[in-house]
């Protein structure tokens, strides 16, 4: 089985789980696209963008961001509207493409006796995406230990032991082995939520220009912007992030739209670890966008620093003098949330797959159920 996994730093470790199950599961072809400081909504870009890159699709996915967005939703970058938006995406992606998907949901270290308070909103959110999808049950970091795990499940706040990684990796193995993993079921077909407008649609004055760019994590083309230097970007909706690339250059730009005019900047304190850092930066504050999303890199000092500041989680002073700095970046993920009817239509139109499900089980045995699921999927289109 081709087996696709997504994550966040645990993934990456040496010692993490995605590289001991890569170590034991010799019998699946697996490739691992994680990516640290990131939430669901990068896994949901990755997917996007492999889409537009027409790579070839996997046979599961390994779904490992629960961990960040709870990181993300604590920190005020996160609200439960756009989680619950991007997990719909990401399943409905799965879903038209038959693709298997599994949640596997690791949580940070609780040192207090208490848990995050977004903690159980993230995993609710997911919990009732894999219900109401029809998908097999979430798997869990107290599941897979038995209980709530320890603070010397830890080595850090955000990263698991390679002992307790290794039960991760072996549980993975032996739920693959059991069991079937299903795609989720689909829902009514329906306008896109989301769209990724990369660097390359975009269209720049100024001094940038085009550059390939490529690490161990991510690669594609990205618009290198120098001061002074503008960009004009095509698509409407919410802007909720930029794709940038982070170096020793890395400095403060403007992004605006209507009348909404910030200064981002693109350093962060991660590069103390990866000098040459790849980062999903969510936007704070709301921009709405109507083909009319402007980035730029102004040369006017006083004028860009007098804007009102959008933070990004974990950002820190950019190291270059003010006309050194540079930006790159790949592209922006734009929402367009789902109404209130949306919502509620989809949920009644899956709630009656479900009935049909549970029939066609109890009248054909357990033994049938991917064919029932097949059968289902054509089912109220």
């Amino acid at each position: 089985m081709n087996i696709l996994l997504l994550g966040g730093s645990n993934a990456g470790l040496r010692d993490g789980w995605a590289a001991q199950f890569a170590q034991i599961a010799t019998e699946h072809s697996i490739t691992n696209q994680f990516l640290g400081a990131v939430g669901s909504l990068f896994g949901l870009l990755r997917l996007l963008k492999r889409q537009q890159d027409k790579a070839a699709q996997p046979d599961l996915i390994v779904f490992e961001y629960a961990l960040n967005d709870i990181i993300l939703a604590e920190g005020g970058c996160l609200g439960m509207d756009l989680l619950r938006d991007t997990l719909e995406e990401i399943t409905q992606h799965c879903a038209e493409r038959k693709i298997g998907l599994l949640f596997l949901m690791l949580a940070p270290r609780n040192s207090k006796g208490q848990s995050l308070a977004s903690s159980a909103r993230v995993t609710r959110e997911y919990a009732k995406t894999a219900r109401a999808r029809g998908m097999f049950p979430s798997l869990t970091l107290s599941q897979i230990l038995g209980g709530p795990p320890t603070v010397s499940c830890y080595q850090d706040p955000y990263h698991l032991t390679p002992e307790v990684s290794g039960l991760v990796a072996q549980s993975l193995r032996v739920t693959l082995r059991k069991h079937e993993i299903p795609a989720p079921m689909p829902a009514p077909e329906r306008r896109p939520i989301f769209c990724y407008v990369q660097a390359t649609k975009a269209r720049a004055a100024g001094s940038a220009r085009l550059r390939q760019r490529e690490s161990k994590v991510f690669k594609g083309l990205f618009l290198e912007m120098a001061r002074p230097s503008v960009s004009y970007w095509p698509g409407r909706g919410l802007l909720v992030a930029l794709m940038l690339r982070s170096s020793e250059t890395a400095g403060v730009f403007k992004v605006s739209a209507g009348s909404a005019a910030y200064r981002k900047t693109a350093a962060s304190i991660m590069q103390e670890t990866v000098s040459k850092l790849l980062l999903l930066h969510h936007m704070s504050h709301p921009i709405y966008v109507n083909d009319d999303l402007e980035i730029s890199m102004p040369d006017d000092e006083a004028s860009l620093m007098a804007l009102p500041e959008d933070k990004t989680s974990q950002q820190a002073a950019p190291a270059a003098q003010f006309a050194e700095q540079l930006m790159e970046i790949n592209g922006v993920l734009l929402w367009r949330g789902r109404s209130l009817w949306e919502r509620c239509h989809d949920a009644i139109s899956l709630a009656a797959r479900r009935v049909f499900l549970h029939a066609r089980e109890r009248l054909q045995g357990r033994g049938s159920t991917a064919m029932s699921r097949e059968s289902a999927r054509d089912l109220f289109r």
